[in-house]
Formats: C-alpha cells, sequence, structure tokens
C-alpha cells in the first residue's frame, strides 16, 4: 500500500469548485475517508490522500475511530478523522500475519494471526499503545483424538462481553470436506466454549481457493452473532441458539453488524432496489474508483470489480437489497456508520458508509 500511495500522495481531496453531491433525507451517503500517509509512525504528516492499494481487514478502535491493516501496511484514524497511526511492519513479524482483529478495549484488539503455512494459527491480544501482543494457548493437534486438528485454521473473530467470538474450522476426513466452528474464548484463560457448528462444502466459495472459504462474523450489543457463510446468513443468541437462516451463495460473504443488529451483509447477486446512494465528497480519483459499485446489477458480472458480492440490510423489519457498494473487502460499526474496505492496487478506497437521516 505504501508504493501505490505514494502514486496518488497529491491528489488533493476536494477537486476546484465543481459542485459537489448532497446526500438527500432518504439517501445512503458514502463518504471517502482521507489520511495522511508519510511522517513518523506516531505523528504522520503530509498532504491527505483517499485512494491507494486497497486493505482487508478492519476493526473499530473503542472510541469512534478505526484501525485497518493489510499485507502488515496499518493505518488508525481517530473519531474526528485524524490520523494517528501509519506504518509498515516487517516481512515476517506477526503484526504483518494479521487475518482478523476486533476492538476489546480503547488501547487493546483481539487479532487472529499465522496462516498455517508458516505459523501457527493463534489468537492474540495486541496493545495498540505499544503494538506488543499477548497470545492466547493453542489447541494442540490430536487433543480430542485421531481426527482432531487442533487449531488448523481461524477465519474471523468479534468480541462480547470481554471474550473472544472466534470462528474455526476443522478438516472432517475422510468424507466430508470441513467444518467449521463457532468458539467463545476466555481471554484471560483462553477456556474455550463450542457455541455452534456447521459443514462447509468443497464446492463452496471456489474463489478463495487455494484458502478455505470465508465466513465473517460479528456481534451486537445483545450478544448475538451474526455469521455470513458461502450458503447463508444466520443469526445465533448468546448461547449459540440458531434464531435465523437465510440461505445465500457468495463468493467473500461479509457481515457488519449496529449495536442494535441492524447488519450489512455482503453475499450472493444483486437484487433490484429503489434505494439511493450517493458519493459525498472525496476527490475526483476516489469517486471514480467507487463508481463502478454503485450499479452493482450492470456491474456484477463484469471483469470491472475484483469482487462482486451485492449488499443487503436486516433490521427489525426484514431483509432490504442495497443497490450499491458490492463487493466490499472488509467492514466494521464505528463512530455512528458503517466503514467499508474497498478495491486493491490503485484503486483502493476507505469510506464512511450511514444510512439515511430519517432512517
Amino acid at each position: 500500500m505504501l508504493r501505490g500511495a505514494g502514486v496518488v500522495a497529491a491528489i488533493a481531496l476536494v477537486s476546484g469548485c465543481t459542485p459537489q453531491p448532497v446526500a438527500g433525507p432518504d439517501d445512503w451517503s458514502l463518504a471517502p475517508i482521507p489520511f495522511r500517509n508519510s511522517g513518523s509512525e506516531a505523528a504522520p504528516v503530509g498532504q491527505p490522500i483517499d485512494l491507494a492499494s486497497g486493505m482487508h481487514v478492519l476493526s473499530a478502535d473503542g472510541t469512534g475511530g478505526f484501525w485497518t491493516t493489510s499485507a502488515g501496511s496499518w493505518l488508525h484514524v481517530g473519531a474526528d478523522g485524524e490520523t494517528l497511526a501509519r506504518f509498515g511492519a516487517e516481512p515476517g513479524d506477526p503484526l504483518s500475519q494479521i487475518g482478523a482483529m476486533a476492538p476489546l478495549s480503547a488501547t487493546e484488539l483481539v487479532v487472529l494471526q499465522g496462516d498455517r503455512v508458516h505459523v501457527m494459527p493463534m489468537v492474540s491480544v495486541l496493545d495498540t499503545s505499544t503494538m506488543t501482543m499477548r497470545d492466547l494457548p493453542g489447541d494442540a493437534v490430536g487433543d480430542e483424538g485421531d481426527f482432531d486438528y487442533g487449531d488448523f485454521e481461524f477465519g474471523d473473530v468479534a468480541v462480547h462481553d470481554g471474550d473472544a467470538i472466534v470462528v474455526r474450522y476443522q478438516p472432517r476426513p475422510p468424507d466430508e470436506y470441513l467444518d467449521y466452528e463457532v468458539l467463545r474464548i476466555d481471554l484471560d484463560s483462553g477456556a474455550r466454549t463450542l457455541l455452534h457448528s456447521g459443514p462447509v462444502e468443497l464446492d463452496d466459495a471456489p474463489g478463495a481457493r487455494p484458502g478455505v472459504p470465508p465466513i465473517g462474523i460479528d456481534v451486537d450489543d445483545a450478544g448475538r452473532v451474526y455469521l455470513a457463510t458461502p450458503s447463508a446468513r444466520i443469526v445465533l443468541a448468546a448461547d449459540g441458539t440458531e434464531l435465523s437462516r437465510e440461505p445465500q451463495v457468495a463468493e467473500h460473504p461479509l457481515v457488519a453488524v449496529a449495536p442494535d443488529g441492524a447488519a450489512l451483509w455482503w453475499g450472493g447477486e444483486p437484487e433490484q432496489s429503489d434505494v439511493q446512494g450517493v458519493i459525498v465528497g472525496g476527490s475526483s480519483e476516489a469517486r471514480e474508483a467507487i463508481e463502478p459499485r454503485m450499479h452493482c446489477a450492470d456491474t456484477a458480472s463484469s471483469d470491472t470489480l475484483r469482487r462482486s458480492d451485492a449488499l443487503r440490510l436486516s433490521d427489525a423489519a426484514g431483509q432490504h437489497p442495497l443497490p450499491f457498494l458490492c463487493g466490499a473487502n472488509d467492514a466494521v460499526w464505528t463512530g455512528g456508520s458503517w466503514v467499508v474496505a474497498t478495491g486493491g492496487e490503485g484503486d483502493g478506497v476507505l469510506l464512511r458508509l450511514a444510512p439515511p437521516v430519517g432512517n
């Protein structure tokens, strides 16, 4: 990301006197997020940019801002939009191997590190004031019998009431492919409780190969667990009881939940909708990168997007397709709106996605 960002470091956030679109009271707004990309780790400086290589892991920071990382490139943006940290981790450093993260406190993140190829998958607590990690005890291979693969691989993580809620994969030879498990992990003792499990089929999310099919997870303030799998959108009670299940076919399923349980889900084909999204502010380059994701029914089957899973909202009133912002990398609720990471090399944008002011 640092190399790609250098190419666009001089981009101004407002292009002259060109009139900027304004979201109406019934519109969703999509606002590119600027950040400073140079200077020291603790004091980022320079002209803000809002277009670079795409980030792939997001977490709220516990105070209304967010952390994001991808391949060792780290960024911390505060609640007021200020760039609080910007740095790159060396290859092989644990900070370069983060697959998912979620906020434990204002100064701690629960992170999943390791890739099973080079490093044993591990649940850790990252102190963001020192950027040091405390690793939790792992599950060794064979603890529960001949077909126990231990911490074979982790998928995603959320935090509720001081515990980590983690997706873990387990191979199921000789007849099955994989199971996924939802574990509640005590972050002091490392003790684990199985909340839910289900099968992963061999033909699920073929675009993820050679990796395992992705499964997203999030938790609302009531402790309900939201699971986005390649085949379903699932909501569990805090004790693991299944509350709802909606089928889907998703290549890169994602879910990001507001405290009240309103959830954004990415997965499946776009549906027709009269809902409008408006790109608000940002550089012309950032708006141009977002634009192909504003009309998902027209672009989902083309080569325009690296990812094309459609977006929908679920809330107390039901399921609502949204026709914009397909193919997100990651998303998180923080500071009263969702932050969404999109794009890749040269067209990566972080943006705030806010619902209509009247809703």
